[in-house]
């Protein structure tokens, strides 16, 4: 192995090897002292970030995120966007004027961030937004497009405080952290909101709806009342929704603009349609928005902390072939045999995709339930 292929390894991986053994949903806690303590530290100043979207919600969040940045981006602004999860390399994850952090830069930030990281005890996402938020500092955007991770009110980017904020659909998801009531997940969302004047609402259920007014009923709320029809139904109300805050931004929209959709949202390989709804919130969306007599078989996955049962139930009602199987490398994923029946069921993931794919005959290929598995997958049809 050449050198310089040793140490683009190392740049692309110095993050991800420091955390390998911590992992995403480990040390956690329901505290910003930590990520606070370690942007106070480093001496980050929330002004550094220009004017900030803060994006919060259970389904909607990258897609309304993506669409604003790329406006923004398309009317002249330097627009930075911090997302999760991300698909192929960490770096998707921090982007700024439409450009993924390169990895040397994404290195020299880590490696300077790491005395911090181990001191404040950080937790992968903490150490991530520390990451995003001094790489921003840096590049001074006029606008900072920033999505929760989970939850809202002990998120790390909840240590922002002024800002726009934004509302995509809330539904329930992550009962293990947010508990299992729509109206206690509301208020873990809703607490991102501070002395802003000003909230920008997604289309959501009349009740969900109408709880927020009543909670933000001292807010300005500026609503999405229809959706947008320039791309795949699920995703038109959160275009509809990243319109409306440019246009309260910058009181214009940008000419000519073609919404992309990011990675594994209705994305399309040939046959395979890859698409990451996770939650019966969003999978009841793509459901709807598919026409099954195009689609063959699904390939279906999860975290092990999800309601799999009332993903393949709403897919079987649709659909037929259903492959459940398992996300390879993620000690998260369910684990198989499971007691549902009418499925095929696969451990190896590259198995169970030949299993739907000659299952699907000529049809094409849905795979869903989870953003870790569209993220294999995408990479074994790719090699």
């Amino acid at each position: 192995m050449s050198s310089a292929t040793t140490d683009k390894e190392k740049a692309i991986n110095a993050f991800e090897k420091y955390f390998r053994n911590t992992g995403e949903f480990k040390n956690l806690e329901l505290t910003l002292s930590r990520i606070e303590g370690a942007l106070k530290e480093a001496g980050f100043r929330e002004e550094s970030l220009g004017e900030i979207i803060h994006v919060v919600g259970t389904n909607g969040k990258g897609s309304t995120c993506r669409f604003t940045a790329d406006m923004l981006n398309a009317c002249g602004y330097k627009t930075a966007l911090f997302t999760s999860p991300h698909i192929l390399k960490t770096n998707e994850r921090i982007v700024f004027c439409g450009a993924d952090i390169s990895d040397a830069d994404f290195d020299r930030i880590f490696e300077s961030s790491v005395p911090l990281i181990q001191k404040f005890r950080l937790s992968y996402f903490e150490a991530l937004t520390l990451c995003a938020f001094l790489y921003f500092s840096e590049l001074k955007p006029d606008f900072s497009v920033i999505e929760t991770g989970m939850g809202g009110r002990f998120d790390s980017s909840n240590v922002l405080n002024v800002k726009l904020p934004v509302i995509t659909a809330i539904a329930k998801d992550h009962a293990a952290f947010l508990g299992n009531s729509i109206y206690r997940i509301a208020d873990e969302k809703l607490a991102i909101i501070k002395a802003n004047k000003t909230v920008m609402l997604g289309m959501n259920t009349p009740s969900i709806t109408d709880y927020i007014l009543k909670t933000l009923a001292d807010k300005s709320i500026i609503p999405t009342e229809k959706a947008c029809g320039a791309v795949p139904a699920p995703f038109g109300q959160n275009l509809a929704l990243a319109k409306n805050i440019v246009k309260y931004l910058l009181g214009r929209l940008p000419e000519n603009f073609v919404p992309v959709l990011p990675p594994c949202r209705q994305e399309r390989i040939g046959r395979f349609i890859l698409d990451g709804a996770h939650n019966p919130h969003g999978m009841h969306e793509l459901v709807k928005s598919m026409d099954s007599e195009k689609i063959g078989s699904v390939l279906i996955s999860s975290t092990a902390d999800r309601d799999i049962s009332k993903l393949t139930a709403l897919l079987s009602a649709k659909f037929r072939n259903i492959v459940i199987t398992e996300i390879p490398g993620n000690e998260r994923s369910l684990r198989l045999p499971l007691n549902i029946e009418g499925t095929i069921q696969e451990k190896d993931t590259e198995k169970a995709l030949n299993i739907a794919v000659e299952l699907a005959g000529n049809a094409d290929i849905l795979v869903s339930g989870s953003l870790y598995l569209c993220a294999c997958v995408k990479k074994l049809i790719s090699n």
